[in-house]
């Protein structure tokens, strides 16, 4: 999984990812229901309003398209069945699928692509006004070297611009 709320779901549970050595189960309710009935509700009226219709063709619920199709094949259910043909145990799996769709978690990805980061140098150790070490004079720390955690979305290359603008120019003078 990637994208927006993924990187920003990773920036704020960071350390606890790290303390599971990123390995853990993650159930995702698609439809954002409280309930499974909920969800139920929603999938037979589904087949009320839909049920000559494949459903592969016809997605009633605010999820991506390609979403929709990938989830069916996960879950074996025939793409090319009618709404009206869904038996009890095919209702079934789309309510688990909408409702409770469980992933494993097993390890950082193989290219290392991600780029939150958490922890480093604690700003209580830096003299924020300059950057410079507390604890050992004459060195400077920018960016991602100290303990800034920001949610995605710039605010991150902002703190380490910012804070690399501050020592560089500092330290220069």
């Amino acid at each position: 999984m990637s994208g927006p709320a993924i990187l920003k779901l990773s920036a704020w549970g960071a350390r606890v990812l790290e303390e599971k050595n990123y390995q853990f189960k993650i159930l995702v309710n698609w439809l954002n229901q409280k309930s499974e009935e909920a969800v139920r509700v929603l999938v037979q009226t589904a087949i009320s309003e839909f049920g000559g219709k494949m459903i592969k063709n016809t997605n009633p619920f605010e999820i991506p398209n390609r979403l929709w199709i990938f989830l069916l094949s996960k879950y074996d259910i025939n793409e090319e069945l009618r709404w009206s043909e869904l038996g009890k145990k095919v209702k079934n799996k789309m309510v688990q699928l909408l409702y409770i769709d469980e992933y494993e978690v097993s390890g950082k990805t193989t290219f290392k692509e991600e780029f939150v980061t958490c922890g480093g140098v604690s700003l209580s150790d830096v003299n924020i006004r300059t950057m410079e070490s507390k604890i050992c004079p004459g060195i400077y720390f920018s960016g991602e070297l100290l303990d800034i955690d920001g949610i995605t979305g710039g605010f991150n290359f902002q703190a380490a611009w910012t804070t690399g603008f501050i020592a560089g120019k500092l330290s220069s003078s």
